[in-house]
């Protein structure tokens, strides 16, 4: 069996010492960051059997870096990535044989970032709390008679994509009394679903939602899915939360949606643009997006909880080990 498993990342780091402790001295576990010379990038993973990759090596400088990296590992027999998003990853990369596997650790806080996020907009907590804080009772109750808030009972979330988080979003919502729909490749039958169809069934699915959830990976097929033509079928009370990546909506037709009014509103963790370590401050969009009232923009962050690492750590040691041992991989992509 192979002997050296290559780290590679800053966040990487973190399963440097339980990779050891679980796999003793026959193994040799090398970490690097992707801001060393490429030249001594590519000779570490030419020697690797195993690697690990964080989401920095996606996000490179170098926009050829993790091709290079992969197509220079010709001994890699297994890719481990702590992360689910697999779009930057192309089969034809890899040397014969090489097995890709994932993780799938962040559906539980991201299913609660989700109906944080579904009762914020029914709810409006935030400007009740900055209006009341100014003495003003817009929203007050009975005695003032003021402006309204919704209940999100029997209001409809549409999944695009059905997977871990839209599950466990479905059980967190149910007792809520939301209903549901979903559109994937491979529609199944699921009992907590109105119905489940395939993507063909896009329309049907904005135009009955209240909420729509993007969850699906990026790819040729969903880069642009929503875009000016589709989202002119949502409601126009509808709001649109995307945890996925953000090039499944089209960049200018969601911010002239919401722009104009044409959809309640939306909920975006994920973005066109990123800031990097060595800079911090920058817009996610080259669009003013943060002059809208009718978004909530976070940083990438639905997952990033405290809990996160522990659970990455102990998924990534434990599908290694199976693999060495030849059990059932966890997560397999390719």
């Amino acid at each position: 069996m192979p002997r050296n498993i290559l780290i590679v990342g800053e966040y990487g780091k973190i399963f440097l010492v339980p990779l050891i402790q679980a796999l003793g001295k026959p193994w040799v576990v090398q970490h690097c960051i992707v801001e060393q010379a490429k030249s001594e990038l590519l000779e570490l993973v030419s020697k690797a059997h195993i690697l690990v990759v964080s989401a920095e090596l996606v996000y490179s400088k170098d926009p050829t870096l993790v091709k290079d990296l992969i197509t220079a590992g010709k001994q890699l027999q297994l890719i481990q990535v702590p992360f689910s998003g697999m779009e930057w990853l192309k089969k034809e990369w890899l040397p014969a044989g090489c097995i890709v596997c994932n993780t799938n650790q962040h559906s539980e806080p991201i299913a609660e970032y989700v109906m944080l996020g579904i009762l914020e907009f029914a709810i409006n907590m935030r400007l009740m709390d900055r209006e009341l804080r100014q003495g003003k009772w817009t929203y007050g109750g009975s005695i003032v008679r003021g402006l309204k808030h919704s209940e999100i009972q029997h209001k409809t979330i549409g999944f695009i994509g059905f997977g871990h988080i839209a599950k466990r979003v479905t059980e967190l919502a149910t007792p809520f009394g939301m209903e549901f729909i979903a559109i994937s490749r491979n529609p199944k039958v699921d009992a907590r679903l109105k119905w489940w169809k395939d993507s063909s069934h896009l329309e049907a699915l904005l135009m009955e939602s209240d909420y729509v959830l993007i969850t699906a990976p990026l790819s040729e097929s969903t880069r642009d899915l929503i875009n000016e033509s589709t989202l002119k079928k949502m409601k126009p009370t509808g709001v649109v939360i995307n945890v996925a990546r953000g090039p499944i909506i089209n960049e200018v037709a969601i911010y002239q949606a919401l722009k104009n009014h044409e959809i309640g509103g939306a909920l975006l963790d994920v973005w066109y643009q990123y800031a990097s370590t060595d800079n911090l401050e920058m817009r996610p969009s080259a669009l003013p997006f943060h002059e809208l009232d009718n978004v909530i923009m976070t940083p990438h962050t639905a997952s990033w909880t405290d809990q996160l690492d522990e659970r990455r750590i102990e998924s990534v040691v434990k599908n290694i080990q199976n693999f060495i041992d030849q059990k059932p991989l966890a997560e397999r992509v390719f």
